[in-house]
């Protein structure tokens, strides 16, 4: 039998094993550095200019208009 690999915490973008020298970790998600990029512009981001919402990554401008404009709109 083939040794297995990839064993280890899977990213929260791609599901692809995350190795520590790649690894950014968000709201108790593990992300590679490469796949931690704002979902609508695909902006890198860090931990000092992300914001999380259900999962998905955004950049500070597009999380208010992607999220916080979407949740604070009167139903019709």
């Amino acid at each position: 039998m083939p040794p297995k690999f990839g064993g280890g915490e899977k990213c929260g973008i791609c599901q692809k094993t995350v190795y520590a020298q790649e690894r950014v970790e968000a709201g108790n998600i593990p992300f590679h550095k490469l796949c931690f990029k704002c979902k609508t512009c695909k902006m890198s981001l860090n931990l000092n200019n992300y914001a999380q919402s259900e999962g998905e990554l955004y950049c500070k401008n597009h999380f208010q208009s992607e999220v916080v404009a979407k949740n604070t709109q009167t139903p019709v």
